[in-house]
């Protein structure tokens, strides 16, 4: 019996015994002031501001989604509560509720190019793995705004998946990862 096994190399982990760690992938907005940021969200989502970044990140883990908490030099701002029907509007419906209610899935089909005005590409949104405060120095030393996220829950990546969809571009970060280099193969001939 062949299978997509016989045809490339795949690490197998037993996910009940090791659960897979996912984490967020924050974005930075080069070139957009946190200022501007803020008053444009007001129009679409209620704005908690924040006096330092601890103080806000513990406000958005503790926040229902959507929320993101967005960063830069002159503060910390928790976006909450976006406008329903705003929102209902920027979501596609060929999408799956599920999809649609996605932190990364409402950043990409609402924040970015209904609030802001741009598109989530490669030249407009820089991506930063994990690190909240790498993250902030980027859009500091950019004069941008600096998106912070909740990572996605592995169950809903999975039920997204089950239904035949694709999580939105960077939203998942799983490790553990293999080390670079490790390759496993047998040499058994059938």
């Amino acid at each position: 019996m062949v299978g997509p096994w016989d045809f490339g190399l795949a690490l197998l982990v037993d996910s009940t015994a090791y659960p897979p760690n996912l984490q967020a992938i924050h974005r930075v907005i080069p070139g957009l002031p946190l200022a501007e940021a803020v008053a444009k969200a007001r129009a679409a989502w209620r704005v908690h501001d924040f006096d330092d970044l601890a103080q806000g990140l513990a406000a958005l883990q503790e926040a229902a989604e959507p929320t993101f908490l967005l960063a830069g030099e002159s503060g910390t701002h928790l976006l909450t509560s976006p406008d329903p029907v705003q929102l209902a509007r920027a979501m596609p419906p060929d999408h799956s509720d599920r999809w649609n209610s996605l932190n990364t899935s409402v950043l990409t089909e609402f924040v970015l190019p209904k609030v802001w005005g741009m598109r989530d590409d490669e030249q407009a949104v820089r991506i930063v793995h994990h690190d909240t405060d790498a993250a902030v120095r980027l859009a500091i030393r950019t004069g941008g705004t600096a998106v912070l996220l909740k990572p996605l829950a592995v169950d809903d990546v999975l039920a997204v998946a089950a239904g035949g969809e694709r999580v939105p571009r960077k939203s998942t970060s799983f490790g553990p990862k293999p080390r670079t280099g490790l390759v496993l193969r047998t040499f058994a001939i059938d």
